[in-house]
């Protein structure tokens, strides 16, 4: 028998591969079924006003080009993100042919 020790250098090695091989070998949800895309505008990274802060906050679009077109005020530089939520979700928000939903009222 030979009395090896094991470093902490080696034992944090040896973890941190573990890790990132049982991590990178779990499936991701990613899958675009079991959500749908919506669109929303966001200010995140540029200048924009409070009024288009609560705008964004609350506003979720069905199609990219409503949220593009739906601005707070002239000026407004926000620009249009996509979020997925699941299909109950969309379909409370969006019925009746809503183009845009304002979290505020139809939740």
């Amino acid at each position: 028998m030979s009395d090896q020790k094991v470093t902490r250098r080696a034992f944090i090695t040896v973890a941190a591969t573990a890790t990132a091989a049982i991590s990178l070998g779990c499936p991701r949800n990613n899958n675009p079924t079991k959500g749908v895309v919506v669109f929303k505008r966001s200010g995140r990274g540029v200048h924009v006003s409070n009024a288009a802060k609560k705008h964004n906050a609350n506003m979720l679009y069905k199609t990219s080009l409503a949220a593009s077109n739906d601005n707070p005020h002239e000026g407004d530089n926000s620009y249009v993100v996509q979020l997925t939520i699941n299909r109950t979700q969309f379909d409370t928000l969006f019925a009746n042919g809503r183009l845009a939903a304002d979290l505020r009222h139809h939740l």
